[in-house]
């Protein structure tokens, strides 16, 4: 450990030692000057490599003493070996040695502004760009005046807090022949008696090394020197801690229209364009390379990031994804998803690019680049729409407060995640019982908050029964989280910041609010370029994913599907059925013809250590479909019981009476749900009846199943219900006999011990081996309900019952592992 402690030190040593040198021969003006630089290159190089190579030599961790040594050598080395380049540059440039010539200096302009758009976007700045469409000559040396640019805005960006903002603006007067370029920023400014100095060798204000240590000083020495050279003058006016401006002009030779860009009229090559990047769009563009290798494939994102998970947002914000990078997949080593696609695919990305215009009769996109502003056109000969969906922002009073969130993107969580850190929000109101607020919900419990779920609706989880989400209910309330249904948020309040929440009855105290009240398709480019939207609101396309205009397919969270249960039209935004049209309209964009079959919805979620699915149609929706359906209710473990791990799972199976075909499926539970879930949605997905599931041989051993899997089971019961041979009530109707005290006796056929120990209120006790001496306790004139654990025993009881001249015997589905509603324990 000394030793490794030492020869860190003599590193670190020999980077001061390289820039006490430079320093002396910049000073010193020394005619060897450049020769001394060049030479310095690879020494210093070498040093950053040995720094790699000492720490694989020695074993254990660094400490952190020897993690700020390796951080300073890296940094120092960098900024030298930046100080040297720029060395290099100054001295060409004051010896004459660069030639001037003709160039567009917006074009130089944009080019720099995109190459800075990562540490932008990396301090969330608020970026303004006005930089001209047209093509303003310049005399000057292109490499010299785009390093000019980009060293100025690098700065605006560096010396600003996070969030701030910074703006270009290049503005030109033909009548003066010049062009006035200014950057500004609202960024910790420089003090008034240091402004005079800022253009020194070496000089760096005194609060500048105080924000960021790291830095040559040469950078602006550097930009004075190559703008006089190109004919120009250039200015600065700051003010300590609200910003800097500086200003420069150049000699401006002619301006010119830009030349239509896009069409490439002379290309035999097929054009393809995507629009969206997230999540349809790439698998879209990689599906068309695959098929044509010739094709030029263009994707373009109005947002900065490609191909990543959304779906992992909530792990992210609980920190389970430890990086923001593990939310996208890994390509081969390379560092991003527009690098794979870049230069592995040979797929064009334009992210940044807002497309604002489809022009169906020319074939061509309009698009405005976010940090240029420039408007620009793309021509394509087949288009994908993969334009994603909007969060639904609900209209409440105060909801433009600050710690007011949505949950939609990278963006969205690195602003959750800076809201809960150091552990000042105390107290978290999500406002949407859905998919998206369950899973925040659980992420957010990982901060230590106290969290939350607000939904309108009467039971969170509006696609499963009501009965069903009762169940996730009671295990989120019972994992701490709040849960509050059938009621309305009136009013956001606070000052600046979110204070508290109001409803109609109670006003709950709130540091951040996420709004997970659903999605919208967003169907405006649609809209607007005259393509037929779905009564789902969706975009309407046909089997093979074409929209109303057959050169325009659509795909993802902005196309509509058809569900496989009466083939309606059905809007389902998940990322399994992104994926899979995105591949199909990559397919068929290429030339394929490939259908996109109807879906079974099949929707899986995980809460804590708790699992909830559902494939096909709920009750509600087979009602609304004109089925006539049945219910089973079925809880058993989902392997052996003793087998380590075996679990609880619930199963609800809905059939429709009269043609016994399989409607839909829901289960949650602790145990194993995907696999079960899954066989549903394939036997739904064929059109297949209860029978179907009966006739599956599923594979078994007591650590993956019981010997008849529970799917199976629960198919057994349904086929007993079709066949008349048990009468059955849910939960809910069960609640409302008892709360009604209508004609009927409630009798729970459970030990006398199991029954002390938990019980339905208003249910009475005659355990099952009891009940055959018993019978004549219970009035034959009233309806009987049996309640047991799982419903077996109340089968059984019920076969007595029915053999004894009981008429009106209900069994409780489910029994009390399913049932939703209070339960009195000892």
């Amino acid at each position: 450990m000394a030793d490794r402690d030492e020869e860190l030190r003599g590193l670190q040593d020999e980077i001061e030692r390289y820039r006490r040198e430079i320093e002396h021969l910049v000073k010193d003006r020394s005619e060897y000057l450049r020769v001394s630089a060049h030479q310095m290159k690879s020494p210093l190089a070498t040093v950053l490599f040995s720094v790699d190579t000492l720490l694989g030599n020695y074993a254990g961790p660094l400490n952190s003493k020897q993690l700020r040594i390796v951080e300073s050598i890296r940094n120092g080395g960098r900024d030298l070996q930046a100080l040297i380049m720029d060395i290099l540059e100054l001295e060409r440039f004051r010896a004459g040695e660069v030639e001037l010539e003709n160039v567009d200096y917006a074009e130089l302009c944009t080019q720099a502004t995109l190459e800075l758009k990562e540490k932008i976007q990396a301090k969330n700045i608020n970026f303004l760009s006005d930089i001209p469409y047209q093509r303003l000559l310049t005399s000057g040396h292109r490499v010299g005046l785009k390093h000019a640019v980009y060293n100025l805005l690098e700065n605006a960006v560096k010396y600003s807090q996070q969030g701030g903002m910074v703006k270009i603006s290049v503005a030109f007067d033909e009548g003066k022949g010049l062009i006035e370029t200014s950057v500004e920023d609202r960024g910790i400014g420089i003090p008034e008696e240091e402004q005079a100095r800022i253009f020194e060798e070496f000089y760096r204000a005194p609060n500048a090394r105080l924000f960021d240590k790291h830095g040559t000083g040469f950078g602006m020495t550097l930009v004075k020197q190559i703008i006089e050279i190109c004919g120009g003058t250039i200015t600065l006016r700051s003010r300590e801690h609200e910003g800097t401006t500086v200003a420069f002009n150049l000699p401006l030779l002619e301006v010119k229209e830009p030349e239509t860009a896009g069409k490439d009229e002379g290309s035999s090559r097929k054009k393809i364009v995507v629009i969206g990047g997230v999540a349809a769009g790439p698998k879209a563009a990689a599906r068309a390379r695959r098929l044509d290798s010739e094709a030029k494939i263009t994707v373009f994102e109005k947002g900065n990031f490609l191909a990543y998970a959304g779906c992992a947002l909530p792990y992210y914000i609980s920190g389970q994804l430890k990086r923001q990078r593990e939310l996208f997949k890994s390509y081969s080593g390379l560092e991003s998803a527009t690098e794979f696609f870049r230069n592995v695919k040979g797929i064009e990305i334009k992210n940044l690019s807002r497309v604002t215009k489809i022009d169906r009769e020319r074939r061509v996109i309009e698009y405005r680049e976010v940090f240029t502003d420039r408007v620009l056109i793309e021509a394509y000969d087949v288009l994908i729409l993969a334009t994603g969906s909007n969060p639904v922002i609900p209209d409440i009073p105060g909801r433009d407060l600050k710690n007011i969130f949505a949950l939609h993107g990278i963006t969205d969580s690195e602003n959750i995640k800076r809201a809960l850190a150091n552990d000042l929000a105390k107290d978290i109101v999500i406002v949407g019982g859905g998919k998206i607020g369950v899973e925040t919900a659980e992420a957010l419990t990982v901060s230590g908050a106290r969290v939350t779920i607000v939904e309108r609706e009467k039971e969170i989880l509006p696609f499963l029964d009501v009965e069903m989400a009762a169940l996730v209910r009671k295990y989120m309330e019972k994992k701490g989280i709040r849960v509050i249904v059938g009621n309305n948020v009136e009013e956001l309040q606070g000052r600046e910041k979110v204070e508290s929440v109001r409803f109609v009855d109670l006003t709950l105290p709130a540091d951040v609010v996420i709004l997970a009240t659903g999605f919208r398709p967003n169907v405006l480019l649609a809209q607007d370029a005259g393509l037929q939207i779905g009564e789902t609101g969706a975009i309407a396309v046909n089997e093979y994913l074409q929209t109303s205009d057959s050169n325009i397919y659509a795909a993802g969270d902005c196309a509509e599907v058809s569900h496989v249960v009466g083939g309606k039209p059905f809007y389902l935004p998940l990322g399994s059925i992104a994926n899979r049209q995105g591949r199909i309209a990559g397919s068929n964009a290429a030339g394929r013809r490939q259908k996109f079959h109807h879906v079974t919805g099949t929707t899986i979620i995980k809460v804590f250590d708790y699992h909830f699915a559902k494939t096909g149609l709920n009750e509600r929706q087979a009602m609304e479909s004109g089925f006539d359906p049945v219910t089973v209710y079925v809880p058993d473990y989902d392997r052996d019981i003793f087998i380590p791990g075996a679990a609880m799972i619930n199963i609800k199976m809905i059939a429709d009476r009269k043609s016994r075909k399989l409607l839909g499926v829901q289960i949650v539970g602790k145990g194993e749900v995907a696999k079960r879930i899954d066989v549903a949605s394939t036997v739904i997905a064929q059109g297949g009846e209860v029978e179907d599931i009966i006739a599956l041989d599923l594979g078994y051993a007591p650590a993956y199943s019981q010997a008849m899997d529970n799917i199976i089971v629960a198919a057994h019961v349904m086929e007993n219900k079709l066949d008349a041979l048990f009468q059955g009530i849910s939960a809910v109707d069960a609640q409302s006999v008892i709360d009604a005290k209508k004609n009927c006796t409630c009798i729970d056929v459970r030990s006398s011990q199991e029954y002390e120990e938990e019980r339905i209120p208003g249910v009475e006790s005659i355990p099952l081996e009891a009940l055959s001496r018993r019978i004549d306790e219970i009035p034959r004139d009233r309806g009987v309900i049996l309640v047991d654990n799982t419903g077996a025993k109340a089968y059984q009881a019920s076969l007595i019952l029915r053999a004894n001249g009981f008429k009106k015997v209900s069994i409780l589905e489910g029994g009390l592992r399913m049932w939703p509603f209070r339960i009195a324990r000892e």
